[in-house]
């Protein structure tokens, strides 16, 4: 019975090289710049949803065309995330618009989504429209969390719904779209297809909220994650924490001389995730087989991983 390390793996493997096989085709090093490097979590759940629904041996390849369409399209997202919040590094290495200018760096993302779609030629329509709708909305989550950014520190009461609400869209829909596209490959029917599409969704939310956790730890001062912690907290608190902030920058300085645990207060709602999808995993709808039983083990593995 395969593992979920040597699964996982493997299909990694199997992404890199078939996206540097993309990237070599165009002969072009600034998009291997901006393709490499990465977990490939959207790659690898497409995959596994694939094989969890049935797909054939034979359906590998160009379930793996459309495994290489999800990570350029995500690439991308990242690459132009970088510009809006003025990140400086991604992945390791520099953003690209720090190594390559910004101008490079919007037209470039353009090329790569042509190339990400591309890989869509041949497959059923279906499959596109997810692509395309789980694109606009992690679009609209971006524009949502630009949109209210300069506010939503005055009024951290109401964030909850409005920070989940932009997670789901900018990050989860990529996690359920690529568990939907696999299982569209593998010809699952609506209600299996309906099923791995929420799977994914909470594993996106959960894989979303251990990052911010790590970014928050990091001195990240970006305001609707900001606003979404002092929201868990009592109006007492959390009007002393505003206080702070405004004399001290370093946002975790502020959180630790408050002795505020941001770890349990991220891991409590991470554990509701993981659980709904473990729950998920496990639901009749979805075929007996080695990889149902693997879809079970990756909210720990993703969590467990997105920790190194």
């Amino acid at each position: 019975m395969i593992t979920m390390d040597v699964f996982y793996e493997t299909i990694k493997n199997d992404v890199d090289k078939k996206i540097r096989d993309c990237v070599n085709s165009e002969n072009n090093k600034k998009l291997e710049y901006l393709s490499e490097g990465g977990k490939r979590w959207r790659s690898f759940l497409c995959i596994l949803a694939f094989n969890a629904c049935g797909g054939t041996k034979e359906g590998y390849q160009k379930a793996l065309d459309l495994a290489v369409a999800l990570e350029l399209l995500h690439s991308v997202s990242l690459v132009h995330d970088d510009i809006i919040d003025w990140d400086l590094k991604r992945r390791g290495k520099l953003s690209y618009f720090k190594a390559f200018g910004i101008s490079d760096a919007i037209l470039m993302g353009h090329e790569a989504i042509v190339i990400g779609l591309k890989n869509l030629i041949g497959h059923d329509q279906k499959i596109l429209e997810t692509c395309l709708d789980v694109w606009e909305m992690s679009l609209e989550g971006e524009f949502k969390e630009i949109d209210k950014r300069d506010e939503i520190l005055n009024h951290p009461g109401v964030v909850n719904n409005l920070y989940f609400e932009v997670i789901q869209n900018k990050t989860a829909s990529l996690f359920a779209g690529a568990a939907k596209i696999g299982s569209q490959e593998a010809k699952a029917n609506a209600k299996l297809q309906e099923v791995l599409w929420e799977y994914g969704r909470c594993l996106g939310i959960a894989f979303q909220l251990e990052d911010d956790f790590q970014d928050i730890n990091n001195e990240s001062t970006e305001s609707i994650l900001v606003a979404w912690v002092l929201s868990q907290l009592d109006d007492v608190t959390k009007k002393l924490l505003m206080q702070s902030m405004k004399k001290n920058s370093k946002v975790g300085d502020v959180f630790l001389k408050f002795k505020i645990n941001l770890e349990d207060i991220f891991n409590r709602e991470i554990d509701k995730m993981k659980q709904k999808a473990k729950d998920l995993a496990k639901n009749k709808i979805i075929p007996e087989s080695e990889y149902k039983i693997l879809l079970a083990e990756v909210p720990d593995a993703l969590i467990k991983i997105r920790k190194k």
